[in-house]
């Protein structure tokens, strides 16, 4: 597409311009509602499912917290010196222990981060969908 904002013979199009203006605000106007009902929408599924509204708020503001992380903190519920002998032991055992599940919580990870983009996506473009298919009933009425 041509830029409409480009002077042509050193002319400036104005009703083009116009034009194109008015179609870039209506964008954006409609990005704002549209990230909003799709935040809405995913809040209704996750309280269907009883998601925790913590998990659910990380999710929306694109924290990365939320995912798997290979790295732990090693505590124990145990007290003195049971408890130095267990965290001793875990952490002569973590290396050797992450290198098996390290490979599998790293691709685990990379799943989750693709699948949530996917249902983002899907839901941005259900809602925009439908607010295309209302319009154009208001439109035949």
């Amino acid at each position: 597409m041509a830029d409409p904002f480009a002077p042509k013979d050193g002319n400036v199009d104005v009703a083009a311009v116009m034009e194109a203006l008015r179609e870039r605000i209506q964008r954006r106007a409609d990005a704002a509602p549209l990230q909003e009902e799709v935040a809405r929408r995913l809040r209704g599924l996750a309280d269907s499912d009883q998601l925790d509204p913590e998990l659910l708020e990380s999710f929306l503001a694109g924290d990365a917290r939320w995912n798997l992380a290979a790295d732990y903190k090693i505590v124990t519920h145990r007290h003195g010196l049971a408890a130095s002998l267990v965290v001793g032991a875990k952490r002569l055992l973590r290396p050797f222990i992450r290198s098996y599940t390290d490979p599998i919580v790293e691709r685990q990870a990379q799943i989750n981060q693709y699948l949530l983009h996917v249902i983002e996506t899907l839901l941005e473009e259900t809602t925009r969908l439908r607010r295309e298919a209302s319009k154009s009933k208001e439109h035949e009425v």
